[in-house]
């Protein structure tokens, strides 16, 4: 594990730490296995996205 502060942080990281509320399709971006996207895995960012992003 890389210790805090040693990689650059990705544009969802950025946005969460600025208090920036739009962030819904980096979020959901994260959706890749091998290089793939999967179906499930975008179904499942979208639901978590809905329960602890949207209020």
């Amino acid at each position: 594990m890389l210790g805090y502060g040693k990689h650059t942080k990705s544009r969802l990281l950025r946005k969460i730490e600025a208090g920036d509320r739009d962030f819904y399709w980096e979020y959901v971006s994260f959706c890749r296995y091998k290089g793939k996207v999967l179906n499930g895995l975008v179904k499942r960012r979208q639901v978590e996205y809905a329960l602890f992003y949207v209020f």
